[in-house]
């Protein structure tokens, strides 16, 4: 993808990102693990990054990734957010009708 340089900071890594249509994901994270275990190498760069803390990993790979799966996933949660909206209309139809249980009684 690139040169193996260290970043400075997150900042700098931030910004090579953008510049490079990347997206990316700190090491130690679930993300981490499973981009690196489903990608190809030549589609995840694993660079170090400065940080307050010390020198930490990140993976950087095509953010055309993130995007179809992000498309592929859309109908799923398209459905889990009526569901979400359901519920809650429910719970605000039985607190209404609580309220005005308490009002006759």
């Amino acid at each position: 993808m690139g040169d193996q340089a260290e970043f400075k900071d997150h900042a700098a890594m931030y910004e090579y990102a953008e510049r490079n249509g990347l997206d990316y994901t700190w090491a130690g994270t679930k993300l981490f693990a499973k981009r690196q275990r489903t990608l190809p190498a030549d589609q995840f760069e694993v660079r170090p990054v400065r940080t307050k803390r010390g020198i930490t990993m990140v993976g950087l790979f095509p953010a055309a990734i993130t995007r179809i799966e992000r498309e592929a996933n859309a109908p799923y949660r398209e459905a889990m957010t009526a569901k979400r909206l359901a519920r809650l209309k429910r719970a605000e139809w039985r607190s209404a009708r609580s309220m005005a249980r308490r009002k006759t009684a």
